[in-house]
């Protein structure tokens, strides 16, 4: 026995001396419990569904925190409870978070048989439900997002889709990579794309869409 404690009490000291001899890549990060950082969103929003880190890329000593809110309304025109996502310095004040400004448009429309129909439906699509953050890179997505598969049916199915902001915020961009005309068990139609995202570590996006391809 007493040979195993030996054996265990080097194995941790040289763990610790590893540690120690690191070269200056390890990063530390502190959380205060004692004294905490209270963050309020919208009631009713799910504020605080998703959170993440965020570190701008021109202030590497600043961190903030971006807190998901799939529920929240927007200034969107005419949607309902599209969702959002929140920048909430660190530390701050209780109501000091704004929502970031990832999407402020309708619905994009499509004329049937001479009349204006919506090609997609933002409301209720859970926009904030997955935040992941990369080197001043930011992605937040819909998982709910519906998409009018068959243009001259109306059939809308839940795609889900994704917005990238980039350059600290300075531009933004869609991803929805389930989108089709096709909406057959095959296609992408309950793609759900964004329910989880992340990057990896050089940067690339990785998106699940568990509907995707025969609901697998």
């Amino acid at each position: 026995m007493k040979r195993v404690r030996d054996r265990a009490s080097s194995a941790g000291m040289f763990v610790l001396a590893a540690l120690c001899l690191a070269p200056n890549g390890v990063w530390s990060f502190n959380l205060y419990a004692e004294h905490p950082t209270v963050y309020r969103g919208p009631d009713g929003s799910y504020f605080g569904y998703s959170v993440d880190f965020y570190q701008a890329s021109t202030d590497r000593n600043t961190v903030s925190v971006l807190v998901g809110a799939p529920r929240a309304n927007t200034s969107q025109p005419g949607i309902v409870e599209a969702g959002a996502v929140y920048y909430c310095p660190w530390p701050g004040l209780p109501e000091s978070c704004r929502q970031i400004p990832f999407d402020n448009s309708n619905n994009r429309m499509i004329k049937v048989n001479g009349t204006r129909e919506p090609l997609e439906f933002k409301s209720h699509q859970w926009f904030g439900a997955s935040v992941r953050t990369h080197k001043g890179n930011v992605v937040a997505c819909a998982p709910l997002y519906r998409w009018r598969t068959v243009k001259r049916d109306g059939e809308k199915d839940p795609v889900g889709t994704c917005y990238v902001a980039v350059q600290n915020f300075s531009a933004y961009a869609e991803y929805s990579p389930c989108r089709t005309s096709d909406p057959d068990p095959e296609g992408q139609g309950f793609c759900q794309a964004g329910f989880s995202v992340d990057f990896t570590k050089d940067g690339r996006l990785v998106v699940g869409g568990p509907g995707s391809f025969y609901w697998q």
